[in-house]
């Protein structure tokens, strides 16, 4: 439920809505991409900062809902904040993106930090597919619910719909998070300790991890091959709604239509490799997915035309919710349960460094060539790289090592 509720943030936030707004009125002017991409920077580099911290801390404690709450709110109080925002205030915009992406972001790393809970080996897999596909339904229904507030488009006439959508998903994400802080149960030991005592043992425990980091080798193989895979993943996430607008040509409502396919895709794509992942394996899964982006970003970069981007879009879609969720997954399963919010902390860590750089490089390529088409033809390079990275992973070995840290465990 909480993949259904954060859905609304990533989707009109992120990719569809505030990115075109915030460059095409905001910052309007031959460097907005660059500085979208700056914004996306800062806000990552924070959470790269902090991640492994937070996460540790969080299992030092006990509490890791208390975390996934605070960061809720924060968000959707950042979120509501956005309407605000109105042309020509760069740091104001800049800033409240920044304070609830990585509200958001913190919040993303702990919901998944419950995944080696509620799962086994065997099931890891649908689950973390089934969580991820019905996230995209939950783009979908925001989605539905903003597009009569920005169908009149992104112009300073339609202000007050522009604002009205982005309160409208703060509310979304408000009442669809509240059944996993009524429902869902932390079943770690809980510790009642100063706050001091958490931060610096949350500091050994890092220490620890990066220390003994060769007790799971393949965890640390496989972030840095996820690492450079999703610098291409999120330059297409944070830019796609700009391109579709600025180079393909598409309208607000089109633009509507065209992310409502791609959230059924992704959902399509969540659901079905989830399923296959159990029995392919996740390295397989995650290399097919990974050919499948490559093929997008050169067909994107081939053609402009309007109805060859529809098609497009929709393997893009099964591409998005296919690799997340068995990105996910494998983190879960290389992860000891007492360790997941640390390890799934330094997959935040990974996943926000991406973020951090591939957005940038994307807004820098293309405000330096002035062709976004460009930036999509180096992007397919972080896909390429990441398809023979994987080639190094072992899943049997990284599941030998979770047992292996089990066994010492259950013996002290």
């Amino acid at each position: 439920m909480f993949d259904f509720a954060n859905s609304s943030y990533t989707t009109v936030i992120v990719t569809v809505a505030y990115s075109v707004y915030f460059t095409r009125l905001v910052a309007a002017g031959p460097d907005a991409d660059l500085w979208w991409g700056r914004g996306v920077l800062l806000a990552n580099l924070i959470v790269l900062l902090l991640s492994p911290l937070v996460g540790a801390v969080a299992d030092e404690s006990g509490r890791k809902k208390h975390f996934l709450f605070a960061s809720w709110a924060v968000c959707v109080v950042g979120t509501a904040s956005l309407a605000a925002v109105g042309p020509g205030d760069i740091a104001l915009g800049l800033a409240l993106f920044v304070l609830s992406n990585v509200a958001f972001s913190f919040g993303e790393n702990f919901a998944a930090s419950f995944l080696p809970e509620i799962s086994t080996p065997a099931t890891v897999g649908r689950i973390s597919g089934f969580g991820w596909g019905l996230g995209y339904f939950g783009g979908l229904a925001s989605l539905l619910l903003v597009k009569s507030s920005i169908d009149g488009g992104f112009v300073e006439a339609n202000l007050p719909g522009l604002r009205a959508a982005w309160v409208t998903t703060a509310l979304f994400f408000l009442v669809a998070g509240l059944p996993t802080f009524l429902i869902l149960r932390e079943r770690a030991p809980r510790r009642s300790e100063p706050f001091s005592w958490y931060v610096r043992n949350g500091f050994g425990r890092v220490a620890t991890t990066l220390h003994s980091i060769r007790r799971f080798r393949e965890l640390a193989r496989f972030l840095t091959v996820f690492f450079v895979y999703s610098m291409g993943l999120t330059s297409i996430i944070a830019f796609v709604g700009v391109y579709a607008e600025r180079t393909v040509g598409f309208t607000a409502g089109e633009l509507i239509g065209l992310f409502l396919v791609v959230q059924v895709s992704s959902a399509g794509g969540a659901f079905l490799f989830g399923a296959i992942q159990d029995r392919l394996g996740a390295r397989r899964t995650i290399q097919v997915t990974l050919l499948l982006w490559i093929g997008v970003c050169l067909a994107t970069w081939a053609t402009a035309d309007k109805r060859a981007f529809w098609g497009i879009a929709l393997a893009a879609g099964l591409g998005i919710g296919s690799l997340q969720s068995a990105s996910r997954a494998l983190v879960g399963l290389f992860s000891p349960v007492d360790k997941a919010g640390e390890f799934f902390g330094l997959w935040g860590l990974a996943g926000k460094g991406a973020y951090a750089c591939g957005p940038f490089a994307f807004g820098w390529i293309s405000s330096a060539s002035g062709s976004q088409r460009a930036a999509v033809a180096a992007t397919a390079l972080f896909f390429l790289v990441g398809w023979l990275g994987m080639f190094a992973i072992d899943e049997r070995r990284g599941l030998a090592a979770v047992e292996a840290w089990r066994a010492e465990r259950a013996g002290r």
